[in-house]
This record gives structure tokens, C-alpha cells and sequence, in this order.
């Protein structure tokens, strides 16, 4: 069979490319469910890191999509359009919470503070550094999860380029070869930081040892992109058959507890497990046992996702504070009233008019170089 040409017309492409994907929004509800239950205090049972995870190649697979999209049909990335955009969708949330959580901690409210280093690296995408540099130290409580955040915008920084250069040569083969030797590398490296004196904290928030879960995504939107590339007619259950076996291998680097083992390859065989289980959501979001993704609450939580991410712990680590006694049940309960209460008025008045603006300018960006039958998968 001849290799598939990444420089096919988008709009040669089955019909999947249009429109929104609200199955993968519900993927990132139960990413964004672990990360909140392991910090509401359910930890030991609730694997928090591996929600940060989905989220790290659910981000390779949707950019390289957008990057596809828009390479068909103009011949080159805008780096002017895909930069601002970013911008758009990332900063004014982050700005938002920084800025009110620095307030607070002003006031005591909760505890903690900005160093001028603390809040230079939050607003300016190398917190994971300065996490791993300070264990925490240096800003509000709770405000550590920005960590994943400066990987993925470390990601956003450097691919592009590398993306149009694969998507240049336009061969699926030579480019998953690349990105599959990066992901070696980055494991390998993962190893010998283990073997060297590499700290922990090191080896799971940085950029260096983490960015491989991005380039699974990115390798699976070259290779298997249900949005853009024929999908086999559904068989149940060869489909039932992988997502038991990628929920049985994300069980089993839960379950196996090995030190060098958790911090080198559980992270590489959580992503290729993974990867299966976002192409099935998409390929197969109107099937049952898939179909769940799509329901409204679930997309609901998936589209406020980001600003839940930003907010939630500091809102858990703050009710803590004032109202220990509530017990994990009672903080957990407030914390999401809490924290949905933060997340729908900045899903209206902020992401939503950013969403348009965004919109706006990549309906403009295709505009110069238009091409028919294709609609841009909505942004992350």
C-alpha cells in the first residue's frame, strides 16, 4: 500500500474535519475530574497526574490537526495567526487568576505569595522551572499547577516550526519517524536522570522528560487522524477489545509501584495507551461504549476545563485553610460549587468573546487562500 501524502487536499478528505468534537471535550472533563478529586484529598485512589497526562496528548493531537487543516489548504502555517491565537485562548484566563489569587494572597485569604521570580514565571510559562527550582515556593498556594502549562506553551513555542517542516515533506512515514526518535530521546533521558541524581520533581514537571506525551498526540493526528484520515468501518468488538486493553494498561502503571519504573516508562505506556482510547472517541463518538463523551455535562465541564484547571486548587487549599473541618466530602462539594462558580462567568465574559476574536482572525488568515468542503476543527 503507498504511503499516505500528508500534502493531499484537506477537502480530497473524509468529512469528519467539520466543526467542533464534543467528545474530546468530554475527555478532558475526566482529565480535568482526576486532577480536582486528587487535590479535593482523594489522592491515594485518584491518580491526578495521570489527568494532566491526557491533557498533554489530547494537546499534541488537537494542534498538529489545526496545523494539518491549515497547511492543506494554504501551503504553509501562518506563525503570525497560530501564535496570537494561543495568546488569546491561554493568557487572559491566566492573567485573570494570577492576579486575583496574588490578591488574595495579599489579604491573607490564602496562604502563600508572589516572589518577583514566582510571578514572572507564572505569567510567563517557565513555572515548572521555577516549581522544580523552589519546590513551590514563591507563589500562592495552590497556583503550582501552572507547571504543565509552561510544557505545553514550551510545545506551542517550538513545533510549529518543526510541524511545517514535516508537513513540507509531506511524508507520513519519515515524519512519524522523527517525532518517534524525539520521544526515545526524551524517555531515554528520563532514564538517566533517574540513574544520575535526577530529582523527581524534575523527571514529572519538565519540559525536557515530559514533552514526549505532546508527541504522541502529534504523531497519532499524522499517523491515525480520525478527524482528517479514512476510519475502518466500525467493528465492536475490535473496539471494545483496544479500549480494554488500553484501560488495562493504564491500570497496570497505576498498580505497579516500581520507583524507576513510575518515573521513566509508565509515562510513555500511559500516552500509547491513551492515544487509542482519543482516536476511538473521536472515530466512534455517535457508538456505544464511547457515545457518553457527548453528553452535555460532560462538554460543559470540558469547555470550562481550563479555567477549573487554573483555580481549583487554590479554592480547595484556601477553603482548607479557613474550614478544616469539613472533611473531604464537604470540601469537595464546595470546592466544585466553588470553582464552577469561578469558571462560568470566566467561560462567558472572558473565553467566550476571546473564542470569537480567535475566530475572527483565522476566518481572516483563510480567507487570503481559501479552499471548499472543510471547516477548522475548533481550537483547544
Amino acid at each position: 500500500m503507498a504511503e499516505p501524502d500528508l500534502m493531499t487536499p484537506v477537502s480530497d478528505r473524509p468529512q469528519y474535519a467539520t466543526g467542533t468534537i464534543p467528545s474530546l471535550d468530554g475527555i478532558r472533563a475526566i482529565a480535568v475530574a482526576l486532577v480536582f478529586f486528587a487535590h479535593s484529598g482523594f489522592d491515594a485512589i485518584i491518580p491526578g497526574g495521570l489527568g494532566v497526562t491526557i491533557f498533554f496528548v489530547l494537546s499534541g493531537y488537537l494542534i498538529t490537526t489545526l496545523m494539518r487543516i491549515e497547511h492543506a489548504r494554504r501551503g504553509r502555517i501562518s506563525y503570525r495567526g497560530f501564535y496570537l491565537r494561543r495568546l488569546l485562548r491561554l493568557m487572559p484566563p491566566l492573567f485573570i487568576v494570577v492576579v486575583v489569587t496574588g490578591l488574595l494572597a495579599a489579604f491573607s485569604v490564602i496562604d502563600g505569595g508572589f516572589t518577583t521570580g514566582g510571578l514572572f514565571s507564572a505569567l510567563f510559562y517557565f513555572g515548572n522551572y521555577h516549581v522544580i527550582a523552589n519546590d513551590y515556593h514563591g507563589m500562592p498556594v495552590g497556583l503550582g499547577v501552572i507547571w504543565s502549562l509552561a510544557i505545553e506553551e514550551h510545545y506551542y513555542l517550538f513545533y510549529p516550526p518543526l510541524a511545517a517542516l514535516l508537513l513540507r515533506v509531506g511524508r507520513v512515514g519519515l515524519s512519524v519517524t522523527a517525532l518517534s526518535i524525539l520521544c526515545v530521546v526524551v524517555l531515554a533521558w528520563r532514564y538517566w536522570l533517574v540513574f544520575h541524581g535526577g530529582t523527581e520533581a524534575h523527571i514529572t514537571m519538565a519540559t525536557d522528560t515530559r514533552a514526549d506525551a505532546i508527541l504522541i498526540g502529534c504523531i497519532m493526528a499524522l499517523l491515525f487522524n480520525p478527524r482528517l484520515d479514512p476510519v475502518p468501518a466500525p467493528k465492536a468488538l475490535n473496539d471494545l477489545g483496544i479500549a480494554a486493553v488500553c484501560v488495562a494498561v493504564l491500570a497496570g502503571t497505576l498498580l505497579y509501584r516500581d520507583e524507576v519504573f513510575r518515573l521513566t516508562a509508565r509515562y510513555t505506556l500511559q500516552c500509547l495507551a491513551i492515544a487509542p482510547l482519543i482516536y476511538l472517541a473521536v472515530a466512534r463518538a455517535d457508538r456505544l461504549p464511547f457515545r457518553w463523551l457527548n453528553a452535555r455535562p460532560l462538554v460543559y465541564i470540558g469547555t470550562i476545563s481550563y479555567t477549573i484547571y487554573l483555580s481549583h486548587h487554590v479554592i480547595l487549599l484556601g477553603l482548607a485553610k479557613h474550614w478544616p473541618q469539613l472533611g473531604w466530602i464537604g470540601l469537595t462539594l464546595l470546592g466544585a460549587i466553588m470553582t464552577l462558580a469561578v469558571a462560568e462567568p470566566m467561560r462567558r465574559w472572558v473565553e467566550e468573546p476571546c473564542a470569537r476574536l480567535r475566530k475572527r482572525l483565522h476566518r481572516k488568515t483563510l480567507a487570503r487562500e481559501p479552499a471548499p468542503g472543510i471547516l477548522p476543527v475548533g481550537a483547544p
